[in-house]
């Protein structure tokens, strides 16, 4: 009886991470976070708590293996701060020992994932991506890689230099380098005898200059891009059925009455592939779409207050009924049930976290 009530228990749990701003030096308006947060969530009330803290600085962006046994976390600094990126092994409980770290050439490393046997980061300020060689063990070797994106757009304040801000791997080989200010997501393919990134111009992605392209999803088949435009809070519609992307559809997620900032963050698609998401740092809002199930365009549902401050990411647990918000400026998480019939989002709880900035479920 009790081993059946144990695993009832843990199959009603979830474990998640969270990325902080720990020190002065980020962009955030008062970065005191703790590290890397290791937090459950109950699938049945929505409620979280923290079960641990791994001290690190400004861990802001976090990836898992696929297996689930090792976690990647990178250090958003100048390089004269001597960043690192570090590997974790996932202990049972969820806590998380260290293996090793790597440094990182670049500055202000902003976002990282895995392809194949390589780790990929991207530097938002020196507008590098950095591959590191992922070992039988789960700990990094050296970088053995860097590609540097060059050029300017429209946006004089902010694409003045090229800006890598996320890693976005497809197919099996391949992966996309996000750049705000080439407004491109370059393609580019693992070589199986070299094992070294080329660059396949073929399957760039570019969208209209200036919006500043800063993260992307793709659907489930990996026939439409969609692609977050930072700058001018539009999202593009890529169609990569053809010889080249076909940008086939552009909309805002900006509310009509918000007059302020626009700082698009993350964007995220549901895991049924009914629905998907964008959050407005400005507005503190999150924006529903549906998305068509024939063209894979989008279709404005609504607009929900993320109840906080700065939004910069959030994210969508695998059984798709709850998405987390991580408000950046606000210090909180906060957990939103999401309706299955339209995709709309009602809070559930809110914890206090500081300055939590991305939310990686395991």
């Amino acid at each position: 009886m009790k081993l059946i009530f144990l695993t009832l228990t843990l199959q009603s749990m979830a474990i998640f991470y969270t990325g902080s701003y720990t020190q002065a030096g980020a962009p955030a308006e008062n970065p005191t976070g703790n590290g890397i947060g290791c937090f459950q969530l109950n699938l049945e009330t929505g409620e979280i708590k923290n079960l641990y803290y791994t001290k690190q600085r400004s861990p802001s962006y976090l990836t898992i293996s696929e297996d689930k046994k090792y976690l990647y976390a990178l250090e958003e600094m100048f390089e004269n701060l001597n960043p690192k990126v570090y590997a974790y092994k996932i202990e049972k409980d969820g806590a998380l020992t260290l293996l090793n770290s790597q440094k990182i050439n670049g500055d202000y490393a902003c976002h990282l994932d895995i392809i194949e046997d390589k780790l990929v980061l991207a530097n938002y300020v020196s507008g590098n991506l950095l591959s590191f060689p992922i070992l039988n063990d789960g700990s990094l070797a050296p970088c053995s890689q860097e590609m540097k994106h060059k050029g300017t757009g429209p946006n004089a304040e902010r694409q003045e230099a090229a800006h890598a801000h996320m890693v976005y791997p497809f197919g099996e080989d391949k992966m996309y380098g996000v750049d705000l200010t080439l407004d491109t997501a370059k393609a580019y393919q693992l070589n199986p005898i070299s094992k070294k990134w080329e660059a396949k111009p073929n399957l760039d992605i570019t969208i209209e200059k200036g919006s500043g392209s800063r993260h992307m999803v793709m659907d489930n088949a990996e026939d439409f891009a969609y692609i977050l435009g930072e700058l001018t809070g539009e999202i593009s519609v890529a169609d990569l059925q053809g010889s080249k992307p076909e940008i086939v559809q552009k909309l805002s997620f900006i509310p009509e009455n918000h007059t302020g900032a626009i700082g698009g963050a993350a964007i995220r698609i549901h895991p049924n592939g009914k629905f998907l998401y964008a959050s407005n740092r400005g507005s503190e809002t999150i924006t529903i779409f549906r998305i068509d199930s024939e063209t894979k365009q989008l279709n404005l549902v609504g607009h929900q207050s993320t109840n906080g401050k700065t939004p910069r990411d959030f994210n969508i647990d695998n059984t798709g009924k709850w998405l987390i918000a991580a408000n950046q400026d606000s210090n909180t998480l906060v957990v939103f049930q999401i309706n299955p019939k339209n995709g709309t989002l009602r809070e559930q709880s809110k914890l206090e976290v500081q300055t939590p900035v991305n939310i990686c479920w395991l």
